[in-house]
C-alpha cells in the first residue's frame, strides 16, 4: 500500500469518528496518525495519509466537522 497524500490538523474529535468517515467515505487505503495530544487530552494533532487524491480532498471538504 502506497499513501501518496495526506493532511495534518489539529482537532478535540475522537479518532474513532475520523476512523468511521474514512471508512465510509474512502475508496482507497488510508491511515491516520496522532502526532500530539495535549496534556489535558482534550486536543490532538494528527495525520491522515490517503492512497489516492479524491479521498483526501472529499476528507478536506468534511473535515471541518471534525476540528
Amino acid at each position: 500500500m502506497t499513501l501518496h497524500t495526506g493532511l495534518k490538523f489539529k482537532t478535540s474529535a475522537q479518532i474513532n469518528v475520523i476512523e468511521d468517515w474514512l471508512d465510509a467515505n474512502c475508496k482507497g487505503e488510508w491511515d491516520v496518525d496522532i502526532e500530539a495530544i495535549s496534556t489535558e487530552l482534550r486536543q490532538k494533532s494528527i495525520a491522515v495519509y490517503f492512497e489516492n487524491e479524491d479521498d483526501r480532498d472529499a476528507f478536506k471538504a468534511a473535515y471541518k466537522s471534525f476540528t
